[in-house]
């Protein structure tokens, strides 16, 4: 019996096994090898612990079926409303605080450490007080450091003031390091970036006020320094410009002026971002933004990315002067000629600058478009995350075009920059506008290809956009789509909202059955939603039955049309009586004069409990278009007291000649 034997071609296997394949065929005697092939390490890439991750991450692009990974990948858990959505993650976030208060509470029950090297994160905080000992030692500068390092801002405070009392001396640099969180911080403990969810939801509008301390802790430790330089006034500096102590900081910085301290590029960007408060005029404030920016010239600071977007957020704040949209392109090819490169956040200046609500049409996104599409960003500055809802509000509101709107989605889903969203908040706005444009711009059958992608794990959308959506059903009548629409409305929570469910009746009166249909046709299919409507409605108490006498008369009509009279008379019955409710709660009287073939006396019946004037009438028209039976005749003539009259005979044509 034979074996074949796979053997590897010589090339391959000599660039495998280098130079010592040579030196086996030179000790074998067969014949003159290769030159050696020389090895080359490369240099080593630092990579993070979550590279890899990311490297696969990014093969598999952002999953639109199904839920956040934070959620339950199970249909009965997962949330598709907005308000579930909030509270299973924070719900979940909750137990992880529960987790942590435990923790520290109880630190005692937390010594076992097998792990190497140790994890701070996982064990329970240190707590200083005035016999604490700092995690076994006395507190120091050491200690300080520390604090300061990880952003622990009170346990710093606390610190600090134990040092104060204990006569530890503190060097110049610890002092710097705390003055300058102190600032960045104004004093307060921060979110805990662990946070995360909390962070997501959270709904952290800007506000132009005064928030700084005063003779805070701040500046005491400003006064406590034995050297005040550069680094001690351009902090304190930022500190105020940022929480809006305007007239202090500039106060500070007219004093470095006189002594002679240089600033460095963050506190004039920060005195930049505030100089529109200290004028009121638009021209003067742009002459002291020029004012700040000839003195880095003269004084040779270089400008950098911050400063390109303090000079514009500035020129947002008089954005109704005639001279902003012209001095904002000025602004940038300055900077372009110093080299500066600009981030999604000086974009969102020029759309706030150019494409205001009142303004001329201005085609800048466009131009934004052409030279940033295809580009992955990643955070460069804290407005960032501003720029993609500010788009689409330009695309919707300004230009009123869906191919530039689908152009800032396509860059919002290239690579990573839907993590630019910003929050919760913004990502609704964002998705609101790209909706309602979308639904008004495109054939309906088309825009649902869009909402089905989006709808409802990237995007809930709001009551105000299902009007929107329903009200396009009605004009193109693409009825076909109204049980989705419906059973997304139950999921979303929002199928008993008044507007909403009269917006699907109003829909759903405009089909007119084909007789050719089958049991699983539209029209059963409408039917089941109207039926489902009407026993939501019903299983809601009494005193919170948000029912119309509109609502009811489509009601009717729908059910009466569909051939669906069991649920008619039931609706009939459930409608209210005189007495029971106001008038605006019963249906009006071209919804009570449809005929039901199989109970004609309920109408009139109904009409006579509600002591409607037209009663009478109605059974005209009841005598008039149906074949009554005896038993039927009777007991409309025992409601009224009278036998019902035919109507008198049309009179015949006359003929003309």
């Amino acid at each position: 019996m034979s074996v074949n034997l796979w053997r590897p071609s010589l090339p391959p296997l000599r660039r495998l096994l280098g130079g010592g394949a040579a030196r086996v065929s030179r000790q074998a005697g067969m014949g003159t090898a290769a030159a050696e092939d020389k090895i080359v390490i490369p240099a080593r890439i630092h990579r993070s612990p979550t590279d890899i991750l990311k490297a696969l991450a990014g093969t598999v692009g952002r999953d639109t079926t199904g839920p956040h990974y934070k959620y339950h990948d199970d249909p009965y858990l997962t949330p598709c409303s907005n308000l579930t959505k909030r509270s299973y993650a924070l719900s979940k976030e909750s137990g992880r605080k529960a987790a942590r208060w435990i923790r520290d509470q109880h630190p005692q029950l937390f010594t076992h450490r097998p792990e190497e090297p140790f994890v701070e994160g996982f064990y329970p905080k240190t707590e200083y007080s005035e016999d604490s000992k700092g995690g076994g030692g006395e507190v120091s500068g050491n200690t300080l450091t520390h604090l300061v390092g990880r952003g622990q801002v009170s346990d710093a405070i606390t610190v600090y003031h134990l040092c104060g009392k204990k006569g530890v001396e503190l060097s110049e640099d610890v002092l710097q390091a705390l003055l300058e969180m102190l600032c960045f911080y104004n004093c307060e403990e921060p979110l805990d970036s662990t946070w995360v969810e909390e962070r997501w939801f959270r709904q952290a509008t800007p506000t132009v006020r005064k928030t700084w301390k005063d003779q805070g802790l701040a500046e005491e430790v400003f006064a406590t320094l034995p050297n005040k330089g550069s680094p001690a006034y351009c902090a304190l500096i930022r500190g105020m410009a940022q929480y809006y102590q305007v007239d202090r900081a500039w106060q500070l910085y007219q004093e470095c002026c006189e002594k002679g301290i240089a600033v460095d590029t963050a506190t004039y960007n920060a005195l930049i971002r505030v100089a529109s408060l200290l004028r009121d005029a638009a021209d003067l404030r742009w002459q002291l933004v020029k004012e700040l920016l000839s003195a880095m010239a003269d004084s040779g600071t270089r400008p950098d990315l911050g400063t390109l977007n303090a000079t514009l957020e500035a020129l947002t704040q008089v954005v109704a002067w005639r001279q902003a949209r012209d001095l904002s392109l000025q602004v940038m090819s300055e900077f372009q000629q110093q080299g500066v490169q600009p981030s999604l956040a000086t974009f969102y200046y020029l759309l706030t600058i150019h494409c205001r609500e009142r303004g001329p049409l201005s085609h800048i996104l466009l131009d934004i478009l052409d030279h940033i599409e295809g580009r992955s960003f990643t955070i460069q500055h804290p407005m960032d995350t501003h720029f993609f809802v500010t788009a689409m509000n330009a695309a919707r509101t300004h230009l009123e075009s869906l191919e530039a709107a689908r152009r800032v989605n396509a860059l919002l889903r290239h690579g990573d920059n839907h993590l630019l969203i910003g929050d919760s908040y913004k990502e609704s706005v964002y998705y609101r506008h790209y909706f309602v444009l979308s639904c008004n711009a495109l054939p309906f059958d088309k825009f649902m290809e869009v909402y089905s992608e989006l709808v409802p794990h990237v995007y809930t959308p709001e009551p105000g956009v299902m009007q929107e959506v329903l009200q396009a059903v009605r004009v193109s009548g693409c009825l076909h789509h109204l049980p989705q629409l419906w059973s997304d409305l139950i999921l979303f929570d929002l199928a008993l909202r008044e507007k909403l469910m009269a917006l699907t009746l109003s829909a759903l009166t405009q089909h007119q059955p084909d007789p050719a249909e089958g049991e699983d046709g539209l029209t059963s299919r409408l039917v089941t939603v109207a039926k489902d409507m009407w026993t939501r409605v019903q299983e809601q108490a009494p005193e919170r039955r948000n029912r119309t006498g509109q609502m009811l008369g489509e009601l009717l009509e729908v059910l009466v049309r569909c051939g669906d009279y069991t649920t008619a008379k039931e609706v009939l019955g459930g409608s209210p009586r005189l007495g029971q409710s106001s008038a605006s709660s019963s249906p009006p009287p071209s919804a009570r004069l449809t005929f039901f073939p199989p109970f004609p006396q309920s109408v009139v019946l109904y009409g006579q409990d509600a002591g409607h004037q037209e009663t009478g009438q109605m059974a005209i028209q009841v005598r008039a278009s149906l074949q009554l039976t005896p038993q039927q005749r009777a007991q409309i003539t025992s409601l009224l007291g009278h036998d019902i009259p035919l109507p008198p005979p049309a009179d015949p044509p006359r003929d003309i000649n």
